[in-house]
């Protein structure tokens, strides 16, 4: 008898969870999301929730704008029940919203400088979506936002593996290829840019450039990467990239007294005796150790056309009327900018990469083959 009524009651125990869960079933239908969770809190709690309330909390989850227990919710159900094909197509659907919300709360906690928190969501978001490119886009970005940026740059390789990152995403990996020095990262990006959008073809020119720097020798490398650059700096970077120069005629033999006895004697002679850098009349001084002003490193470049040019040749159309434009630094400015050699606004300094990708663009610009560059 005791067995009996311990079975009845269990019945009706089961009985009236199968009602409470019609019930909870029907608030979701109705869209009462709110109060559907709080059924949810208490039935939940119980051993062993059956897939119908799984389900249902699931759905009222979703349904109220909170993906992270809408998923793992419906994960769970689609655990139970693999062979339910739609279970699993749901779960799917909330996945990438749960990671998306996961890197939002990321992105918000680290720009709040709460790492451990920010790394939290960051782990979960690709715990949930491992191969999305979007999701390893959007870490990537939150690595930055931390600091990270060669867990960002890992990141992003993994994402170009993948289709479906947009143009503007693609070009961040790039940039930052560029600054950790991945070169050949960056030109692979930029090309493919550049074969859909002219307007990356900038970009690409100057991530073959870098790549190029890097296989350098270390004195040129790095006089190509300072942050400012110094007269002299810039006749061993013309000296270099500019194999001509060593055997163009000079127009006079000019000393300078603060450049004998140098170990780059040889490039700012011939800068000064080409007529590249100006050197005091009356003191004899070129100032090799100066910095290289815009409107010097302006004129250097538009004087480093007439001595490349052949003779006879026709002027560019940007450099029409050079020869006198490089009288002042001015003029030699405007000419510059007008080529894409120099921008005219900016730091009164130039630095080594800027007067670098001057010299390369005034290559191409005349038409020359790349020299040992």
């Amino acid at each position: 008898m005791k067995a009996r009524r311990e079975f009845a009651g269990a019945e009706n125990d089961r009985s009236r969870r199968a009602a409470a869960i019609g019930e909870l079933e029907a608030l979701v239908a109705e869209d009462r999301g709110g109060e559907a969770l709080r059924r949810c809190r208490d039935l939940l709690g119980a051993p062993d929730p059956t897939l119908p309330l799984l389900v249902a909390c699931g759905e009222a989850h979703a349904r109220l704008g909170e993906p992270f227990e809408a998923y793992e919710l419906y994960e769970r159900a689609a655990a139970r029940a693999p062979r339910r094909a739609g279970l699993q197509l749901r779960s799917d659907e909330l996945r990438e919203g749960a990671a998306q919300a996961a890197l939002d709360s990321a992105e918000k906690m680290a720009l709040q400088g709460s790492r451990e928190e920010a790394r939290a969501n960051l782990s979960r978001a690709l715990a949930w979506s491992p191969g999305s490119a979007p999701v390893l886009a959007r870490a990537a970005d939150v690595e930055c936002a931390l600091g990270e940026k060669e867990r960002a740059l890992a990141h992003y390789r993994q994402a170009l593996a993948a289709p479906g990152l947009d143009a503007g995403t693609r070009e961040r990996a790039g940039d930052l290829a560029l600054e950790l020095g991945e070169d050949a990262m960056a030109v692979s990006i930029f090309d493919r840019l550049a074969d859909e959008d002219p307007k990356y073809g900038g970009r690409a020119a100057e991530a073959r450039l870098s790549f190029r720097i890097a296989n350098w020798p270390e004195t040129e490398r790095q006089i190509a990467r300072i942050r400012r650059l110094t007269r002299a700096g810039a006749a061993s970077l013309t000296w270099w990239m500019c194999p001509e120069v060593r055997e163009a005629r000079v127009r006079a033999g000019i000393v300078a007294s603060d450049v004998l006895g140098r170990r780059d004697s040889r490039a700012v002679m011939r800068a000064i005796s080409l007529g590249l850098l100006d050197v005091e009349a009356y003191a004899h001084r070129a100032r090799p150790d100066a910095p290289l002003t815009r409107g010097a490193a302006a004129q250097w470049l538009i004087r480093l056309w007439g001595v490349l040019s052949p003779p006879g040749a026709p002027h560019p159309p940007c450099l029409e009327g050079t020869p006198s434009a490089a009288r002042t630094s001015a003029d030699a400015l405007r000419a510059a900018d007008r080529c894409g050699l120099l921008a005219a606004g900016g730091s009164g300094v130039v630095g080594g990469p800027e007067f670098t990708r001057g010299l390369d663009r005034l290559r191409a610009v005349l038409g020359e083959r790349p020299g040992r560059s």
